[in-house]
């Protein structure tokens, strides 16, 4: 089983919000998991139930790396300019 993707979607992801929901279904009550990004209407999920979790795991090894970039990044604008 592959990624699917429905349409192109970008998110800004900003300051969030992220959370994660776990329960029953809305559509056929089996249990599910997903994660969520923002709020309401403009709210974009990503449904995990059926990811193993070795890719959960390397989900989380990007998401540390996309981190250390944006650490990266901030500090480098901090940084004096040099003649």
């Amino acid at each position: 089983m592959t990624a699917k993707i429905v349409g192109g979607v970008t998110v800004a992801l900003n300051d969030g919000p992220v959370r994660i929901e776990v329960g029953p279904s809305l559509f056929d009550g089996a249990p599910t998991a997903r994660l969520v990004i923002g709020e309401g209407a403009g709210a974009v999920a990503i449904s995990v139930t059926d990811s193993p979790a070795e890719t959960l795991d390397n989900l989380a090894e990007q998401v540390a790396r996309l981190a250390a970039w944006t650490r990266r990044m901030k500090s480098l604008k901090t940084l004096p300019e040099v003649a």
